[in-house]
């Protein structure tokens, strides 16, 4: 019985993301589903908007380290930047998202890629560092129409 109860906090817990900064500094839509994901927060700030969804272990990191710091100081984050998931975007499992980005929208990260720069509305981005695969046809728009 107990198991039974507690499904439902743990199904919360392992799909809830991991949030590493101030929580006012991330903004998930209702719609937008993240899995397990990690959200650092030290840089920037993150929004994911309507209908983007996450595979597991996806990694958004808005801070980046001074290598020419030492000790102590290399510890905390400088910079980086805001990242935004746009609406209808897809990151799939293992992929790390370095801000500052933009991730347009319907656009597909997949798995394992590594994120350095914005990705195009409807486009696929693979590798490290994320490199175009291909372009993603709209609905309602003329595949033969150039780019």
């Amino acid at each position: 019985m107990l198991r039974g109860l507690l499904a439902p906090v743990v199904q919360e817990i392992m799909l809830a993301p991991s949030i590493r900064g101030d929580r006012r500094r991330v903004k998930v839509h209702s719609s937008a589903r993240v899995q397990n994901a990690l959200f650092n927060v030290g840089g920037g700030t993150i929004t994911v908007e309507e209908n983007a969804f996450f595979g597991h272990n996806v990694c958004l990191l808005t801070g980046r380290h001074d290598v020419e710091k030492f000790g102590e100081e290399r510890k905390h984050a400088r910079g980086g930047g805001d990242i935004v998931v746009r609406r209808g975007a897809w990151i799939a499992t293992n992929a790390v998202i370095l801000g500052p980005c933009e991730i347009g929208e319907h656009a597909v990260v997949a798995a394992g890629t590594v994120v350095a720069k914005d990705v195009p509305p409807y486009h696929i981005v693979a590798g490290n560092p994320a490199r175009v695969v291909r372009r993603i046809e709209a609905p309602g728009t003329d595949p033969q129409a150039p780019a």
